[in-house]
């Protein structure tokens, strides 16, 4: 067998990334190392919390997530609510987890896994 590639995500997590998030984090031949947050589809908070959540479900609270930037660095934000919900994940009311953000900025910890 193969070793698993190693998967570090940058998301704006709402619907759409919560399929690829739960996908890498069962992924046999995937290792997902972290998650980093950019607002997005829904404010940079709620893609926090919303991929804290993602991760929990997928029993992967061991995927450090870390917060960015508010917005796209190119882009203007879009926050797709009428496709989206208010925060980001459809409005699925689904429990916020434990504290579950990483200390460091999303650019130091890709700092200190890609050393």
């Amino acid at each position: 067998m193969t070793e698993p590639v190693p998967v570090i995500l940058d998301v704006d997590t709402g619907v759409d990334e919560a399929s690829a998030l739960l996908l890498a984090a069962q992924h046999l031949d995937l290792e997902l190392r972290a998650a980093t947050c950019v607002g997005g589809n829904a404010s940079v908070d709620d893609v926090v919390r919303n991929t804290a959540k993602v991760l929990n479900t997928a029993g992967r609270a061991d995927v450090p997530v870390a917060c960015g930037t508010a917005r796209p660095l190119l882009e203007p934000v879009s926050h797709v609510r009428h496709v989206h919900g208010d925060d980001g994940m459809a409005d699925l009311g689904w429990p916020s987890p434990d504290p579950y953000l990483d200390r460091w900025h999303a650019v130091e910890l890709l700092r200190d896994l890609l050393n």
